[in-house]
């Protein structure tokens, strides 16, 4: 149950169903190997100032993969954690994870060292990949932890100190990373964990919320081909990887080929000077960037001729930030998302129309829209009865 909602903000005429993907592939990673092989020279991500092909972090993420695959151990759940922020090293853990033939679990080196522990415990991966800026926190992290570890640093040259304080587990450096020539590409499981994601919910306790494979493919294949994505865009990567839209940024850009930029922390408190350094052609964020902005005086009209698409979710999205922003952006189209990370990143989407949708809208925010193929909605009562049109009610979904 996901409401209260009124029912027509959530859209299902059936002369409006879109169709639905089907897809040869099983494993999240297949689309990205694709495209580091059909396009292994162009800009596959930028992090940190510094841009990488296709190839290079293709070549990244591979040696990370075969580390994982010699050295890990086979008890404890298929799972790899990525204990990163905003760096190269983030995202070839995540495809090193995957293309080990494991699910990546995100760490926030930036969150609470507590809940950081409470979550690797509990995802009991048996090993994680580790940046440069999240070292001096690695020891607190292991601190008392009764796993046998496999920890991958690729930045670090010398792990000798690692290896001496934590002779129980095993340490992996930059010059210990394995060669290309030793991966072994993992047997393709649609119903594999692609990614374990931990949400605080109501208590404040976080919650691991398993996604698989199957699920996460489905959703990329449907959202690259109805955002037309292509190798000529130029995607923005504003969410954290603890936050499942993220998946969206990396694998939506990734599989087509797409340069995905990850701004540094000091380059989010300016986000327009960079969308327009980057020269986006997407760009995805919650709605309250669009309220940031706009207090700070970033939204001047024509301001952002780049944009082609503008995505929201995480929040409700006000129609008077939805004006605004096409103002700034004139050649964007802008759509609403919804989903919580238990459907897979958004399950129903609106597409804004000037003409139109300030009179759908209700309260001034825009409506969620139509669900996503595959998806099935109901709003309904506490008996579990179809309400009527305009009254309130829970939303249940449940999909393919």
């Amino acid at each position: 149950m996901m409401g209260p909602f009124k029912s027509p903000h959530v859209m299902f005429r059936e002369s409006d169903a879109r169709r639905i993907i089907h897809t040869n592939r099983a494993s999240l990673w297949m689309g990205f190997l694709r495209s580091a092989e059909r396009f292994p020279e162009r800009p596959a991500i930028i992090v940190q100032g510094k841009t990488l092909s296709y190839a290079e972090l293709r070549e990244a993420a591979l040696r990370v993969a075969a580390s994982i695959q010699a050295h890990q151990e086979d008890s404890g759940p298929p799972l790899t954690a990525v204990f990163a922020y905003r760096s190269e090293t983030a995202f070839a853990g995540v495809l090193g994870s995957l293309l080990s033939g494991n699910g990546y679990v995100p760490l926030n080196p930036t969150f609470p060292l507590a809940r950081t522990r409470l979550m690797f415990e509990c995802s009991e991966a048996r090993s994680i990949v580790v940046d440069t800026g999240s070292l001096p926190q690695l020891d607190a992290l292991l601190e008392g932890d009764p796993r046998r570890l496999l920890v991958i640093c690729p930045d670090l040259p010398d792990v000798g100190r690692q290896r001496e304080r934590w002779p129980r587990h095993i340490f992996v450096g930059a010059a210990d990373l394995n060669q290309l020539s030793v991966w072994r590409e993992p047997t393709a499981n649609p119903n594999a964990i692609a990614y374990l994601l931990f949400t605080s919910g109501s208590t404040g306790i976080p919650k691991g919320v398993m996604v698989a494979h199957r699920n996460v493919v489905s959703y990329v294949d449907y959202t690259a081909d109805w955002f037309e994505i292509s190798e000529r865009d130029v995607t923005s990567q504003m969410f954290e990887l603890t936050f499942d839209l993220s998946a969206f940024d990396m694998f939506v850009s990734w599989e087509r080929g797409a340069c995905l930029c990850c701004p540094s922390q000091k380059t989010l408190i300016n986000p327009g000077q960079f969308i327009q350094d980057r020269k986006l052609t997407i760009w995805f964020s919650a709605p309250s960037t669009v309220s940031f902005m706009k207090r700070l005086g970033l939204l001047k009209a024509d301001r952002f001729p780049s944009l082609r698409l503008s995505l929201f979710c995480g929040e409700a999205l006000p129609v008077s930030s939805a004006e605004v922003w096409l103002k700034a952006a004139p050649n964007t189209v802008i759509e609403n998302l919804y989903g919580p990370t238990e459907l897979t990143i958004s399950c129903t989407s609106y597409r804004w129309d000037p003409k139109r949708s300030p009179s759908e809208a209700e309260l001034g925010v825009m409506p969620i829209g139509h669900p996503h193929p595959g998806m099935k909605v109901l709003v309904v009562d506490e008996s579990l009865k179809e309400v009527e049109p305009g009254e309130v009610g829970e939303l249940l979904m449940n999909g393919l």
